[in-house]
């Protein structure tokens, strides 16, 4: 490949990126206006609240009471916005780095084999392999919107009996997605059909960087949702 064609190559896989960081965008701005984003958020609130006054019921003033409760619904807006970082500034970029990731992976791996680096080709693919964590994104706030739910869940959660879980082990459940794993799967087909790595060492790779993301996700999640409960649900 000449470089020229390279630099196309690589203009292609950025407008795929951009474009589904434009999508990923929309979707979430459509969870945000149909105001199901913040409803747990608010109903945390106000049960945080409720258990405040329940707490300090024949103990406290009832102005330090009503300071509580208010402090309590004052504290929504911080996690509203922590919330809305998340969703406007740091999943869209996710796809990106994925992609970059598994593009430079494939490609080191295939230089270390002595095979040609097409590093320039395996960003395209890796890149279009991307779309579907947008549909799956897309399914699970449209069906959101219709079915009038704060959480709709595409992953082995929909397997789980009907009770309470730890939120560590509901988190790490999440992480297989229905949608996820296509996407891997296409990650790891762009490379081997290339002839940048073999199945075998395609499949590892993914599994890497799979375990590499989920572990990040699991962590975050565990610490938010802790810190949330500590804030907005005192004991």
């Amino acid at each position: 490949m000449t470089e020229s064609e390279s630099d196309r190559t690589a203009s292609s896989a950025g407008s795929t990126l951009v474009a589904i960081m434009a999508a990923m965008l929309l979707i979430h701005a459509a969870c945000w206006a149909s105001g199901l984003r913040g409803r747990s958020l608010a109903d945390a609130v106000e049960r945080g609240a409720a258990r405040v006054e329940e707490q300090s019921f024949g103990e406290v003033a009832e102005a330090d009471i009503r300071r509580a409760i208010e402090n309590q619904r004052s504290s929504l807006q911080f996690w509203a916005v922590l919330s809305a970082v998340g969703d406007f500034v740091v999943e869209p970029f996710v796809p990106a780095l994925r992609a970059l990731l598994a593009a430079s992976g494939f490609a080191a791996i295939a230089a270390l084999s002595g095979r040609p680096v097409r590093f320039a080709e395996a960003l395209v693919g890796v890149a279009e392999a991307q779309w579907f964590w947008v549909i799956g994104l897309g399914v699970r706030v449209a069906l959101m919107i219709v079915l009038d739910r704060s959480e709709i869940e595409t992953s082995l959660v929909l397997w789980l009996p009907f009770g309470a879980y730890p939120a560590a082990s509901w988190i790490a459940m999440r992480q297989f997605d229905l949608f996820a794993i296509l996407g891997w799967i296409a990650v790891g087909r762009s490379g081997w059909r290339l002839g940048l790595v073999g199945p075998v060492t395609a499949g590892g790779a993914c599994l890497l960087l799979w375990g590499i993301e989920s572990s990040l996700r699991i962590a975050t999640a565990t610490l938010c949702g802790a810190a949330i409960r500590a804030t907005l649900i005192p004991r």
